[in-house]
């Protein structure tokens, strides 16, 4: 559990209501709009994070909405943290945001949530520094490189907006210090970042009940049942919502952009080795994805997605790979996921 958007429109107040400052301008002439930050003083962290909570008062429907959206995985633990949330430290921070918040803990359990981010963070060996460059392709989602991140996006709406769904892979320490001026001079920092590689794997869900990734067939009809669409439902499905990290993860194409070159003698190679060589060659001059998207170009044939295995494939056929990176990347993940549940 990490970033999370809650509507909270039936609640009960209770006598250590905080109060509301902060009023805020509408657009619409009979709603109000009021703010407060609350932070987590139990965090015990030189960094607390902040959630900005809003209070809606429409005067014509005379009712009152409470929303708000943050990562409440650092307004728990603090603002730079690796640290991953476990079901039970999910309840206890629930518990502390009702009581900072004024309500009933039901009333947060039972309020809606409309996005979600999930992911785990995995402290990882040196050898795999640009593993978050070997997810290279996920069905029709648009690949983007931001900074120090990997997204794969799934195709936008009709109106240009972003999709409900998307993969993010970045090095967790660098997201951390991406402001510290003194990052690279600090020889503490660098020793960590030279010894390990923080890989932190996200699912994002910008539309909750546009996803089919969190709905299941109900048993007794055909109606989709959500199963993160509020914080108890979330609970109930923790195993199995946090289990789809791995099962989502593994579906992405991994390419193995990390391993050396084979030492190769052309002139021992036959006629179809020594054209798929020519091919690697191509792309390490040029740049695997540069050469991924000439490929996909002139792909016209009806089995694009056989095709564009086989350059895979045959890209890797090449590489003198002595660690099966993928293969140890998803052990570390499903241990960590164990440790979550």
């Amino acid at each position: 559990m990490d970033r999370i958007k809650i509507k909270i429109s039936d609640f009960t107040l209770l006598n250590d209501y905080k109060l509301w400052g902060n009023y805020r301008p509408s657009k619409y002439p009979n709603r109000h709009i009021l703010s407060r930050e609350i932070t987590n003083g139990k965090a015990n962290c030189k960094r607390p994070f902040r959630i900005t909570l809003m209070l809606y008062y429409d005067d014509v429907k005379d009712d009152f909405t409470i929303k708000f959206n943050g990562s409440i995985r650092k307004w728990y633990f603090g603002k730079n943290t690796r640290q991953n949330l476990t079901k039970s430290q999910l309840k206890e921070c629930i518990m502390l945001l009702t009581n900072k918040i004024g309500i009933r803990e039901i009333d947060l359990l039972n309020a809606e949530v409309t996005q979600l981010e999930i992911g785990v963070t995995l402290l990882l060996k040196s050898y795999f520094k640009g593993i978050i460059n070997c997810f290279v392709k996920h069905r029709h989602f648009t690949r983007e490189v931001r900074e120090t991140s990997v997204y794969l996006k799934s195709k936008e709406t009709k109106e240009g907006k972003e999709g409900a769904f998307k993969y993010k892979f970045y090095d967790k320490l660098l997201e951390i210090n991406k402001n510290d001026t003194n990052f690279f001079s600090d020889a503490k920092k660098m020793n960590v970042q030279k010894k390990f590689n923080c890989f932190r794997f996200e699912i994002v869900l910008k539309k909750v009940c546009a996803v089919p990734f969190y709905k299941e067939n109900a048993d007794t009809s055909d109606k989709k049942k959500e199963k993160a669409d509020t914080l108890n439902k979330i609970l109930e499905n923790w195993e199995e919502i946090n289990y789809e990290l791995y099962k989502h993860i593994s579906t992405i194409h991994f390419v193995d952009l990390i391993s050396d070159e084979k030492e190769i003698n052309i002139d021992k190679l036959g006629k179809r080795d020594a054209q798929k060589y020519l091919q690697f060659t191509a792309i390490k001059r040029n740049g695997f994805f540069e050469e991924l998207e000439k490929f996909e170009l002139n792909n016209t044939s009806t089995n694009r997605s056989t095709k564009v295995k086989s350059f895979f494939k045959n890209y890797e056929y090449f590489l003198d790979k002595k660690i099966d990176y993928r293969n140890e990347l998803l052990q570390s993940l499903k241990k960590k996921i164990d440790s979550l549940v």
